[in-house]
């Protein structure tokens, strides 16, 4: 302890001793910070510090007259250190707490993550959506609320990471076993998918709602296909039909009126040759098509014949 008596001179003074003893304490602080043993050991440091400092000041105090303004000023001047000394090592303290508390934090967090990101990549985006990194960080830095050391802080956030790590598997198992009820061939129909294996509503009805909707939606098309197809087959039958009926009348009528023996008596001088006449059915049943080849066979005889385009 300082030891200062005076009248109006120093009568007795350790002040000498004393600072050589403050030096040779300040040098002995703890200097690292990493285990509650470490932290503890500042703390009381940082309680003797204040006590040596109030000590100091005590000392100073009793000391109001006479020429001492030299050991009044070296006392004042140690008594600083401490104080000095106190509150830098009250932040050092405080920071390196801080820091570790971080760390720890940080790397439940990064293992959480690591768990969270194994997933399949449709599980991982559902598994952010229902429980979101935030969300995790936050109960991470909620679990380190209240606790003194070092010990009871990384016993806190192990516990939570752990029940954080069991909560991510059991979502992830109910999500994947939604993702599957999706059928393959029909995910198309399901573009709102990340919404429905997140969600709690029952999946099954949907996805049955959306199948037998769409299905009756291409049955419908595929039926509307079907008599358009057969509307325009029809239509093209008759357009033909009514084509060759025309072509026989018409050739009919010249039969009528041009017999063979006509042409004998004309006076016409063109050459006589042979012709082909070609009909093209199209899209037409192939009982139409010998049903016309006949009509024109029992007018021109034998040189009518019927192939079927290949």
């Amino acid at each position: 302890d300082l030891i200062l008596s005076t009248e109006s001179k120093v009568l007795s003074t350790n002040i000498k001793t004393f600072e050589e003893q403050a030096n040779a304490n300040l040098a002995t602080l703890t200097t690292t910070f990493e285990t509650d043993d470490d932290f503890a050991k500042a703390d009381s440091e940082v309680k003797e510090l204040e006590e040596i400092e109030d000590k100091i000041r005590t000392a100073i105090k009793q000391t109001h007259n006479g020429e001492i303004a030299e050991l009044i000023s070296t006392a004042e001047q140690i008594a600083e250190r401490f104080r000095q000394e106190r509150l830098s090592r009250e932040k050092m303290v405080k920071n390196r707490k801080a820091e570790i508390k971080e760390t720890i934090i940080s790397q439940a967090f990064e293992r959480i993550l690591t768990i969270k990101g194994n997933h399949e990549s449709d599980v991982s985006l559902a598994l952010e959506r229902n429980i979101p990194r935030g969300n995790i960080k936050k109960r991470l830095e909620e679990a380190t609320k209240r606790r003194s050391t070092l010990a009871t802080l990384t016993s806190a956030v192990n516990a939570e990471e752990t029940a954080i790590t069991a909560e991510i598997g059991t979502e992830a198992a109910r999500i994947s076993a939604r993702r599957k009820l999706i059928p393959i061939h029909h995910e198309y129909l399901f573009k709102d998918w990340l919404v429905l294996i997140a969600g709690k509503e029952e999946l099954e009805p949907i996805i049955q709602q959306r199948i037998a909707e769409e299905e009756k939606r291409e049955a419908e098309i595929k039926a509307k296909a079907e008599q358009e197809a057969k509307a325009k087959a029809k239509a093209e039958a008759e357009k033909v039909q009514a084509e060759a009926k025309a072509i026989a009348d018409e050739m009919e009528q010249q039969q009528a009126v041009e017999k063979p023996q006509d042409f004998a008596k004309t006076e016409n001088t063109e050459p006589l040759e042979d012709f082909v006449i070609t009909i093209r059915l199209n899209q037409t049943i192939q009982s139409h098509a010998v049903s016309i080849a006949r009509e024109l066979k029992a007018r021109f005889g034998d040189c009518v014949s019927l192939n079927k385009i290949k």
